[in-house]
């Protein structure tokens, strides 16, 4: 399998990977932020939302800590 053809999660230039993890870091405090506002029931979206802005840290860290991951 050739690297044109299979997914890659992690981004593929060094700004890309800081501009995920920016994106990645003010959807999680939009989140958090939505969530301290005391409302009795939790959403689904805002859950998603935090597990989405969560990976996206993490494949950011990841592309930051190991360049051959890009």
């Amino acid at each position: 399998m050739n690297s044109t053809s299979r997914w890659t999660f992690v981004p593929t230039t060094r700004a890309s990977c800081y501009l995920s993890l920016l994106a990645g870091v003010l959807i999680l405090v939009g989140v958090i932020w939505q969530f301290s506002d005391g409302v009795p029931r939790i959403p689904v979206l805002p859950i998603i939302a935090a597990v989405a802005a969560v990976a996206a840290i993490g494949f950011a860290i990841a592309g930051l800590v190991s360049p051959r991951s890009r």
